[in-house]
């Protein structure tokens, strides 16, 4: 061993023939600070990786936008019918549900804006992601399954679908699914918005025949002579759901989509202030960052202070840490009725007596953001939408989806020096924060009291209740 003028560090060993002999190697200081620099960059987020982790993405997006749990065991289903090229979509969903026993799935669902339907449209658009999303839908054998196709067999559009499917010549291959099979498959294919089903269908007759010949003309031709004889709008309203109760969610689906939830909140645990624009150096644009640092900094050690003095439990989760946090720094707090059954009672006191000396905005947001689902608890929300949201364009304003609503609320009603700095947060990538907001805000504020134990229902049922 010997130590070079560096500092780097050399272990040599005999190049005489011995059993346990290796090669040379050498370890430096520099190696090994890169190395840790490399270990420090790979988060928790990087271990949650996912197959078609953007679809997943988009599916949680488009729930988010419909005011729709995605962990849910039927928003898969539900989501399909919502999206599907009937103009009685709603009502299909709503039929479905009934079916599997599942209303909740469908309570406060927004589907009545044409901004929200819209926006979920140009997410979920692309054949890619629809072909991902069927892939996590497999024909069930359960007794509910069985009884509906048991009822199809006999249906007019499904029968219609065979005949077409047949004359064509598309059907699967040597060994492969019934007939009826293929026509369940072929109904789900076809369904989605702003998919072209002629090359929908195609990819279905590609993966059911590995022998596949004239693919493209077959299936337009099925197509066509479906269309051309069965144009009974009603009668698809009543099959749809049908065809999604043959099929059933696989377990991989929630899992995945609870990783992708997952590793966007470590994402915003993990995200770093935003760099400031390029543009030309102004004073108070200094000013306002300094302030905004200041603050920054004040709060998160007030936070660390916070949580060491209460002294959590080991096997408490970061989430669960700022989400009493969160109930401890309203300035109207919730009933501690609604989360004493997730804390221990002199977990709950210490927290309680403990003081804040500066809020950490940046947890607030974290636990802003968890939300996911507006429950239709809070009375106000509707009165608060068209009081409050004056200063937003219209457009704007009407794109905003239940859940961005119930978060500005929450926003609202927080503590002075935080409010409107998480009421940007909520509006971002584009804030907007004018004097009407402002005082339409405070003249809110002054008429209405802040329905926080609501509020704390959904942040429970958001992050805790999965």
């Amino acid at each position: 061993m010997r130590k070079g003028g560096s500092g780097e560090v050399a272990i040599e060993i005999s190049k005489t023939p011995v059993a346990s002999a290796g090669p040379v190697f050498s370890v430096g200081t520099q190696a090994l600070q890169s190395m840790r620099r490399t270990t420090q960059r790979q988060g928790a987020s990087e271990l949650l990786v996912t197959n078609n982790s953007a679809m997943f993405a988009k599916f949680c997006d488009v729930c988010r936008r419909m005011n729709m749990d995605p962990l849910h065991a039927e928003a898969l289903p539900c989501v399909v019918l919502l999206m599907s090229k009937s103009k009685h979509c709603v009502d299909m969903a709503q039929a479905y549900a009934e079916l599997a026993c599942s209303s909740d799935a469908l309570q406060g669902v927004d589907t009545e804006r044409e901004a929200v339907v819209w926006s979920c449209d140009e997410l979920l658009s692309s054949m890619g992601d629809w072909l991902a999303l069927f892939s996590y839908l497999s024909l069930a054998s359960s007794a509910a399954a069985l009884a509906s196709r048991a009822e199809l067999e006999t249906n007019t559009v499904v029968k219609r679908m065979q005949a077409s499917l047949a004359e064509a010549q598309v059907v699967a291959g040597s060994g492969g699914r019934s007939a009826l099979d293929v026509a369940l498959l072929a109904l789900l294919y076809l369904s989605p918005r702003r998919t072209p089903a002629g090359k929908m269908l195609e990819r279905l007759y590609t993966d059911i025949n590995d022998k596949a010949r004239d693919a493209e003309l077959r299936c337009l031709r099925a197509m066509t002579s479906f269309r051309d004889t069965m144009d009974d709008e009603v009668a698809m309203t009543r099959t749809m759901p049908l065809v999604l109760r043959c099929f059933c969610v696989t377990s991989e689906f929630s899992r995945a989509v609870a990783a992708v939830l997952q590793k966007r909140m470590l994402e915003i645990e993990q995200s770093e202030a935003r760099p400031a624009g390029q543009g030309r150096a102004l004073l108070r644009t200094y000013a306002a960052q300094a302030m905004v640092q200041r603050r920054t900094v004040g709060g998160q050690a007030s936070w660390k202070a916070w949580v060491q003095q209460v002294s959590f439990p080991v096997n408490t989760s970061s989430h669960m840490q700022r989400l009493l946090y969160f109930f401890c720094v309203q300035v109207v707090p919730p009933s501690a009725d609604a989360y004493a059954a997730f804390y221990t009672p002199e977990l709950c006191k210490r927290a309680l007596a403990m003081p804040v000396e500066a809020i950490d905005v940046g947890a607030l947001k974290m636990v802003v953001d968890s939300v996911r689902l507006y429950s239709t608890t809070v009375k106000r929300l509707i009165d608060f939408s068209a009081r409050c949201l004056q200063g937003l364009n219209q457009q704007r304003r009407e794109s905003l989806s239940l859940v961005q609503v119930l978060q500005l609320y929450i926003a609202c009603y927080q503590h002075e020096s935080v409010w409107k700095e998480l009421w940007r947060h909520v509006l971002e990538p584009a804030p907007v924060m004018n004097h009407t907001i402002a005082s339409d805000c405070a003249a809110f504020r002054a008429a209405h009291a802040y329905e926080a134990t609501a509020v704390a229902e959904n942040l429970l049922r958001s992050l805790v209740q999965e």
